[in-house]
Parts: structure tokens; sequence; C-alpha cells
């Protein structure tokens, strides 16, 4: 295939998932999370949108030569690797609930995918579940589920899972009279794996390109602020038990800083359009500047994922704010392929394209909280 028609592939199916997770969450919002869960990210052909995206992508780097570039390529390499772990997880991981009550051993779950009964390798009793509150309230601080496996006993807690066999077991609720508990299972050997790999391909190859693209003054200067938002967050106490956790600190911090960072470039965009003496010099900072903070928000998504990952057993819900998260990556990224895409060398219409590509924070902040909502809004 020539590279003009692959380039126009990759780029092409790139704005279309823009597009359909930009839909999406809108019908989310009119027909329920779960019916659009299964019917389209659940469905085939988004998955195989991404697959021809992924592909193309692949097919136009080399064809391009892009390889060239070790860190850039690496960082490509670490997407590829990480949409591989979940397509992995999509076609063969299973997960599913077991519900015990104290004193009682299970040896089975339901699973989500069939409703049917999966058999474990090994047997689980509940020997006793407690709660914690938090002083003189009825708040929970942590509930607890002491489990007997082969003779061993564990705790199953917030943010404490239990391996076993291959297998993954969360704490997820608790029975009304709190002498039961309802445990969530995953099994996924081999996507988990995949997808780790993924994330540390793609810590190393963002701080490796980073530092070449920002210096080392460039780099310090962006720790700073965000050691300091970092500090002050692991500060606080969240009432909520699964908020309770190091991981909080840091996937919200790296946000708060590239969002500010996009804000930036908002404000400095407004102005190089009414300003064509200050036009160049503001396309060269801003075009700087997308660096670390498109490189900060892919961070903190990740850092979200693993999180989720280590909490509920899942790296991603598709919940609104979740995906406008992953669409201002999918738009701010854009202009740091000016080199394919050359309409963006032109500095009135980068800076057009990213006084434009605000809007997707604005509804990631706003949008999502007041209208779409989710298990990240808070009103």
């Amino acid at each position: 295939m020539k590279q003009k028609y692959t380039k126009q592939i990759a780029f092409g199916t790139w704005m279309l998932l823009i597009v359909v997770l930009s839909a999406a969450t809108v019908l989310e919002k009119l027909f329920g999370s779960a019916r659009i869960s299964t019917h389209l990210y659940g469905s085939y052909p988004f998955v195989f949108l991404w697959l021809v995206c992924v592909t193309s992508s692949v097919i136009y780097i080399f064809q391009r030569k892009l390889y060239r570039n070790k860190a850039a390529f690496l960082l490509h390499c670490s997407f590829v690797c990480i949409l591989a772990g979940a397509a992995i997880t999509f076609l063969s991981g299973d997960r599913g609930y077991i519900s015990i009550r104290q004193g009682e051993t299970s040896n089975y779950y339901i699973s989500d995918n069939d409703g049917e009964r999966h058999f474990l390798p090994f047997s689980l009793k509940l020997l006793r579940f407690d709660i914690e509150y938090h002083p003189g309230t009825n708040q929970p601080a942590d509930f607890k589920s002491f489990v007997q496996t082969e003779n061993e006993i564990h705790q199953i807690s917030m943010n404490k899972i239990l391996k076993q066999k291959g297998y993954r077991i969360y704490q997820h609720s608790y029975d009304s009279d709190e002498t039961g508990t309802t445990l969530f299972i995953s099994h996924d050997p081999w996507g988990t794996n995949v997808t780790y790999a993924g994330y540390l391909l793609l810590g190393a190859s963002l701080l490796i390109l980073l530092w070449l693209r920002i210096g080392r003054k460039g780099f310090l200067f962006l720790a700073v602020p965000t050691a300091c938002v970092w500090f002050y967050l692991s500060q606080l106490n969240p009432t909520t038990p699964v908020l309770r956790s190091p991981m909080l600190a840091a996937h919200v911090s790296v946000i708060m800083i590239a969002y500010t960072l996009f804000l930036f470039i908002f404000i400095s965009g407004i102005t190089a359009l009414c300003s064509p003496k200050r036009r160049e010099k503001l396309y060269r900072c801003n075009s700087v500047l997308l660096y670390p903070a498109v490189f900060l928000l892919i961070a903190g998504i990740f850092i979200g994922a693993v999180w989720a990952n280590i909490s509920w057993g899942c790296y991603w819900r598709w919940d609104a704010k979740e995906t406008w998260a992953l669409i201002t990556m999918l738009v701010y990224a854009v202009p740091l392929h000016k080199k394919s895409i050359r309409m963006l060398n032109n500095p009135v219409k980068f800076h057009y394209y990213c006084v434009f590509a605000f809007l997707s924070i604005v509804i990631t902040f706003f949008g999502v909280t007041y209208i779409l909502g989710g298990i990240h809004s808070y009103v």
C-alpha cells in the first residue's frame, strides 16, 4: 500500500475514534452504561476500528522509517503493547463475583461473560468480615474479608488484593447484616503481563522523550510543581475506602499540571491569534509545551488505569470522565505529528487548532460533571 493511503487510513481512523468515543458518552447518558458497554465498547466492530488504526499506524511508521527516532518509536511500541494486552484480556480474560457468608466455603464464581458458574482451582472459606468506621461516624473507613485457602489465612480489603493460582480476588461489597461478603474475581494471566510490560515501556519512553524535548532545566522546572501538588494531595485522608491509596496523589497531580499547561496553551493561542507580532514566538513556545502537557496527561491516565486494576480488577470502565480524558489525549496528540500533518506547521492554523482543542478539556471538567455524569462525577 502506498504511504499516502496508509497515512490517510491511520489518521482517518484516529479522527473516527475521537468521533465515536465522543458520541458514545452521549449515547451512554441517553441509553445507560450497561447497554452502550455491551453494544459499543464491548463490540467487535469497535475492537476492529482500534485494530485498523494500530495496524495502519505501524505500517506508516515503517514506511516513513520513523523507527530511526528510537525514543518516539519506543513510545509508539508501548501503545501497541498496551492495546495488545487489552485485546488479549478482551478475548481470553474472565471476571465474575463470588458471594460467601461467614463460616461458608465456596469454590466457584458467577462469570460476567456468560452468567454461568466457573469453578476455581481452590476453595475460599470466609472466616470473618469486618468493617472499620471513621471515629464518630457511620462512614466506612475500610472493610475486610479474612479468608482461608489451602490452610493459609489472607486478608482482602480495599486496595489489598489476594493473588491465588492466576486469579486476582478483590473486595467488592458486603451483605447488609455485615456477616457476608461479595468478592470480585479476575482471571487474566496473559493480558495483565503484556499490559504491564507496555506500561513500563511507556513510562521509560515518556521520560526519555520529555528529557530530549525540554532539556534538563525544563524537566526540573516541571518536576517541582508536580511534586508540590503530589505532596499536598498525599496528605489528604479521603473518607471513601478505595480512595485511600498513594496512587490517588500521583494520578491527580500529574493530570492537574497537564491541564494547567493546556490552559496556558489555550490563553497564549488566543493571544497569538490577536497579536500577529507575537504569533511566531508563541508558536515555538506552545510547540514545546505540548510535549510535557500531553505526556503528563498520558502518564496520569495510565497511572489511573493501574490504580483501577489494583482497586477494582479492571483497567478501564469506559466511564465518561475516563473516555473524555482519552479523547483529550487523542486530540492534543495530533499537533505532535506536524511532520505528517503539515497544515499544523502554519502558526495560525496551529493556534486555531489548540484553541478549539481546549473544548475537550472543558467537556471533561464541566460537561461530564454537570451533564454526562458517571462514577467520576461528584455532584
